[in-house]
């Protein structure tokens, strides 16, 4: 089917056969408020009518000169849900992700206004509110967060993770499975043959559950003797102590030798086991950040996550698609192999 070619339309002809102004038929086109919604309609209806389209270049210079008369930039809120108030700053395995979604903000003329939401006494109904007050039109929604309750009739949201089941807005997070994939095949590559996986419950359940599939695909392919019983721990946020007691038991009762999770500690339960890293058992993370920047396993480019989720947040405002999505997507961000000083690598003959 050949795809029609734009007519000459102008937004006058639009507005002249809705019987409005030019801004009016503007304002509907972008779903910006000042317009009934019956108006908005047949609007949009006189636009296909006449096959209607914006010049894309107009409208590039347009924002251009917005951005050049002011110098404030636009809020977009970034819903924090950590119980620890500076989280985001201060964990250097979170720190990236607010860190590359900040950058692009500032290069889009935006600013993030980060919002705690386990603040004492603040609900969701407040944080609404006070969206509502500041004129904010974006919201990025981050872990653990699994239900947010705002008006979405005049906002675009995106969220980062897996960990949000309502709305369904667009997501963009780390391909764990993928991540876990490369790290078990580059193992097995290197010669090792009894591969143990450490992971959190939670943080699997985030995955929709491939992660485990995954895992257990992956020693249904081995011989019965080379397979090692996973370890899932039943909480997403490690508990200290007990956390490190269970896995150094694991480690003696399975005897792999090497080890896959996300866990800045994993280095140190192996060793509470009685084995050295990486001559007796190696260690492989699955996300390494700032704070294991010398292991060895996947850098997961949280940076990258947090970049194309403003990119992607933006693009909505600017669209004006200010309302749940009747169909969302979810982009998956490819972590790279990386070597580190927790795991031997034999060198090729």
């Amino acid at each position: 089917m050949k795809e029609k070619k734009p007519s000459n339309a102008t937004l006058g002809d639009v507005a002249n056969m809705a019987g409005i102004s030019k801004t009016s038929a503007g304002c509907a086109l972008k779903n910006l408020p000042g317009v009934s919604e019956e108006t908005r309609k047949r609007v949009l209806q006189i636009a296909r009518q006449l096959n209607y389209s914006p010049d894309a270049r107009l409208a590039s210079r347009m924002a251009g000169l917005r951005q050049a008369a002011t110098r404030d930039l636009l809020p977009i809120a970034w819903l924090n849900s950590n119980e620890k108030k500076d989280a985001w700053q201060d964990y250097q395995f979170l720190s990236p992700y607010q860190e590359g979604a900040r950058l692009r903000c500032k290069e889009l003329g935006y600013r993030l206004e980060e919002i705690w939401t386990r603040q004492p006494g603040l609900k969701m109904r407040r944080i609404s509110q006070i969206i509502d007050q500041q004129g904010i039109e974006g919201v990025i929604v981050t872990e653990p967060l699994r239900h947010v309750r705002l008006n979405w009739d005049r906002l675009a949201g995106v969220c980062i993770g897996g960990g949000l089941l309502m709305p369904q807005l667009h997501r963009i997070t780390t391909n764990s499975v993928f991540n876990l994939a490369t790290a078990l095949k580059m193992l097995k590559r290197f010669g090792y043959q009894r591969i143990g996986i450490c992971l959190t419950e939670e943080a699997e359940r985030f995955s929709g559950h491939q992660v485990r599939s995954t895992a257990y695909y992956f020693n249904s392919t081995l011989p019965q003797s080379r397979r090692v019983k996973h370890l899932f721990f039943p909480y997403m946020i490690m508990k200290p102590g007990v956390d490190g007691e269970m896995a150094a038991a694991w480690v003696k009762r399975e005897r792999p030798d090497v080890v896959v999770g996300l866990s800045n500690h994993l280095v140190n339960w192996v060793r509470a086991a009685g084995y050295r890293v990486p001559e007796d058992v190696g260690v492989v993370h699955l996300a390494i950040e700032d704070d294991v920047l010398d292991w060895a396993g996947i850098y997961a480019n949280k940076r990258e996550v947090g970049r194309l989720a403003a990119n992607t947040l933006v693009a909505l405002i600017q669209s004006r698609e200010l309302r749940i999505p009747r169909i969302n997507s979810t982009l998956l961000v490819r972590g790279t192999w990386r070597p580190g000083r927790t795991l031997l690598i034999p060198k090729p003959k």
